[in-house]
């Protein structure tokens, strides 16, 4: 009798409530967020410039180095996720990665292509790692401090990714801005003035790195429990796990072709428009007292187009899409995607255009200058931006959502870092390509590639084009195999 009448007080007793804010912790998670991101992007968007003016290197050299090193990024989280579960926990994973990290850019502003390898391995390094872990780290934290709170998980998740964005909005154009400022106009090639210039700007992704490093560590008391994972994967599992892939293999073929024009958007993209666009002046940075040719927007700064139109176009579409067509019945992941993929090739038919329209060809002498009159408009590179982060949108929000929804359980975060090693792979593929790129008019003829941009710009396209007619075929299959798993009853 004494045992009913205690569980008949406990029932009585009436469940702890559930807070509907979010957890203390969710605010160091996102200005960490925000700083490391605006650091990893910042670092980014001046790293191609920097390799060929400060450092020396021409396009064809330049390049290989930068996709290796993006290559690495993606590469990276799959292993960062295995040793933060089997060894580390998330916690001192991401922090002991973050040192090196912060290292590497300091690293970074040193003008000798061995300091380049070295700050380039510890970014890539910690970049890679932290990738996978924080966001990890975070959806743990919401299950042990919020159970239950899908959709405070689900906003969470929003903010998050859009403190990624718009620290890669500031960061993408303030950097190009700082290092002309102190670059002055027209500096030499490899001058100490330049050089000065690049190492002051890295100075600013730098210390919001350890800002970063800083606001994570404060706040370790507001996150879930470290939990280290040592099972062994069982043979069903590895059998379900090849499955899958063998499952998505196609999509994720497909989107690798994808990504092999739209990696292009950082290094040679900006090559082009620093020799044949012609680009606005900043209005009002006289009030900054900048002299006047300091404030023209840089060839790099353009990339800040990107970040900003994830923030437009992100929740547009959510919003588009819940509004027009709330069952998903017209726009399903697989139209999504294919709507995307139309707007990567025409991203790329733009840029094709473009080099059509430049006033140059590849055999012109090095370091030629184009006269203002002939270089065409930079309305043509920003339509390509934009169009580039509509493709983006589509296809990177939704390949990851159908990544984790066609993976069980036991393998959704490995299904993930599969999804995100597709851009690693057209970075390896990019190594040899950008090598083709013949259009960069700094460098001498013997070290310049055999195509012209429009010619380079016209094989990209017709590389989005295949993957449009290949991702017809196999999405179409896809979406086929899987309408049977989703309308079956729940076992």
């Amino acid at each position: 009798m004494a045992i009913d009448t205690e569980k008949e007080a406990a029932d009585s007793t009436p469940a702890k409530k559930v807070p509907t804010s979010h957890p203390i912790g969710f605010w160091f998670f996102f200005w960490g967020e925000f700083a490391e991101r605006a650091s990893y992007y910042g670092m980014r968007t001046i790293l191609t410039l920097y390799l060929t003016t400060a450092v020396g290197l021409a396009a064809t050299e330049a390049g290989p180095i930068q996709y290796r090193f993006k290559a690495a990024v993606y590469f990276l989280p799959l292993l960062g996720g295995f040793v933060a579960d089997r060894f580390f926990g998330k916690y001192w994973t991401i922090v002991g990665f973050a040192i090196p990290y912060v290292a590497g850019h300091f690293i970074l502003g040193i003008p000798d292509r061995m300091a380049v390898f070295i700050a380039l391995a510890l970014l890539a390094g910690g970049s890679g790692v932290i990738k996978p872990n924080i966001s990890t780290l975070m959806g743990r934290t919401y299950d042990e401090q919020r159970p239950g709170q899908e959709k405070l998980l689900s906003s969470a998740f929003l903010w998050f990714y859009f403190s990624i964005n718009i620290g890669s909005l500031i960061s993408t154009f303030a950097l190009p801005a700082i290092r002309d400022y102190y670059a002055g106009p027209n500096p030499e090639p490899r001058s100490p003035q330049l050089q000065h210039a690049y190492a002051l700007a890295f100075q600013f992704p730098a210390w919001l790195m350890v800002a970063s490093l800083a606001i994570f560590a404060a706040g370790k008391p507001f996150y879930a429990k470290d939990k280290r994972v040592r099972r062994q994967t069982s043979p069903e599992e590895r059998a379900e796990r090849w499955r899958t892939l063998a499952k998505l293999g196609g999509i994720f073929t497909l989107i690798i072709f994808f990504w092999i024009p739209y990696e292009h958007n950082d290094t040679i993209w900006v090559w082009f428009i620093r020799d044949y666009v012609r680009l606005p002046y900043i209005p009002g940075g006289a009030l900054f007292g900048w002299p006047k040719e300091a404030h023209r927007i840089a060839p790099d700064q353009v990339q800040s187009l990107n970040p900003l139109f994830v923030l437009i176009f992100a929740p547009l579409f959510v919003w588009f899409f819940r509004k027009v067509d709330p069952n998903g019945r017209v726009f399903t992941a697989f139209n999504r995607m294919l709507l995307g993929f139309f707007a990567a090739a025409l991203s790329s038919g733009l840029m094709f255009a473009a080099g059509a329209l430049a006033a140059s060809s590849p055999t012109a002498p090095q370091d030629f200058v184009i006269p203002e009159a002939q270089k065409i408009s930079v309305l043509w590179p920003a339509a390509a931006y934009i169009t580039l982060t509509l493709a983006e949108v589509l296809i990177y929000g939704t390949g990851l959502e159908l990544s984790y929804t066609a993976a069980p359980q036991s393998m959704k975060g490995f299904i993930t870092g599969c999804f995100l090693a597709t851009i690693g792979i057209a970075d390896l593929v990019n190594d040899r390509v950008s090598q083709l790129y013949g259009g960069s008019l700094t460098d001498a003829l013997d070290k310049r590639g055999p195509f012209s941009p429009a010619w380079f710009f016209a094989s990209m396209m017709l590389i989005a084009i295949a993957a449009i007619v290949g991702f017809y075929f196999v999405g179409r299959r896809l979406e086929r195999q899987s309408a049977p798993e989703a309308s079956s009853p729940l076992e």
